[in-house]
């Protein structure tokens, strides 16, 4: 008997099982791939070759997560995404994307100047939504 059966061992799940497990539940979590984490996860996908499948959402996980559940003792670390983003389109243009926001302002720009205009608010707001900064 469980107290709770998670579908799914991608980041979510196993971290809703974190909380529940630490908070006395008897919990199952399944999952139908050979591989834990969803998309937060790096696969051999060719021989030699080690990929993160989807592994940027990992950066959404909010902080206090990681000092709740203790993450960094079993080895987890986030590693600087530089460029965090690569979009290539058939026209022949494409929009680079890091940590410098004068440079994605810029990027931005070749696409719209009121996006790249409201770019700093938008990510000020992502920021507060994320607990990043106080509001």
């Amino acid at each position: 008997m469980y107290d709770c059966i998670i579908v799914g061992a991608g980041h979510n799940g196993l971290v809703t099982a974190a909380y529940l497990a630490r908070a006395g539940w008897k919990v199952l979590v399944l999952e139908s791939r050979e591989v834990i984490g969803g998309a937060c996860v790096t696969e051999d996908l060719w021989p030699g070759y080690r990929e993160s499948t989807a592994s940027y959402v990992v950066s959404l996980l909010l902080p206090e997560i990681e000092r709740d559940l203790d993450l960094a003792k079993y080895g987890y670390r986030v590693l600087a995404r530089n460029p965090s983003s690569f979009t290539p389109l058939l026209d022949g243009r494409s929009l680079l994307l890091g940590p410098d926001r004068a440079a994605n302002q810029r990027e931005i720009a070749k696409f719209s100047e009121a996006d790249a205009e409201a770019f700093p608010r938008y990510e000020s707001l992502l920021e507060r939504i994320a607990g990043v900064v106080e509001p």
